[in-house]
Parts: structure tokens; C-alpha cells; sequence
């Protein structure tokens, strides 16, 4: 009976463990802002994401009000989406828009 109880816990904490990953295949969404320019978001919780430029460091950005959509902002970093668009803006620079691509190019 113990033995059944044991492997029970391991699977529970084995399938817990597995909603806690960020990344990986399917978990992603990428983003194609032209210029050469590619985001990889993972959508963390209600309260952050991560965004990684082309081969820059991933960034997390908690999130903030937004009338429409998804907006996180940081002191230099602001990712808002709404659907399959998106606008990325990294301290001063113009926003760039971009759009939702299914197959990640080039990252």
C-alpha cells in the first residue's frame, strides 16, 4: 500500500513539475518584427512574460494595465499584444509592430 502511495507522489510532483517549465516546443510564441528582428515570448503567469530578442538575454517584463489586450512594461522594455500582432519597444527606439509567426525563422 505504501509503495502505491509513493509512486502516486512521484507522479503528482513529476506532472507538476512539468507546468513549471518556460520554453520548449509548443510553449513559445514568436514573433516576426522585420528587419531581421524575431521575438520568443513564454507567457510565464498572469503577471510576466519573457522576451528574447534574436540572441539577446531574455528579458522578463511583469505586467501593467491595458484597456485592450496583453501589456507588460518595464523601466527600459514594453511588449503589448493583442491577437496575432504585437509591439515591442526597447528604451527610447520607435515601437516596432510585429506579427505572430507559426514556425520560428532564424532563432
Amino acid at each position: 500500500m505504501k509503495s502505491g502511495l509513493i509512486v502516486a507522489a512521484a507522479t503528482v510532483l513529476a506532472l507538476t513539475g512539468c507546468n513549471q517549465k518556460v520554453g520548449g516546443p509548443g510553449a513559445s510564441t514568436y514573433y516576426d518584427c522585420g528587419n531581421g528582428t524575431r521575438l520568443k515570448v513564454d507567457y510565464v503567469d498572469a503577471g510576466s512574460v519573457i522576451v528574447q530578442m534574436n540572441d539577446n538575454p531574455p528579458v522578463t517584463i511583469p505586467a501593467d494595465k491595458s484597456a485592450s489586450g496583453a501589456k507588460y512594461t518595464s523601466a527600459t522594455h514594453q511588449f503589448w499584444n493583442k491577437g496575432e500582432e504585437a509591439m515591442w519597444t526597447v528604451g527610447r527606439m520607435m515601437p516596432m509592430a510585429c506579427a505572430k509567426v507559426a514556425v520560428p525563422r532564424g532563432m
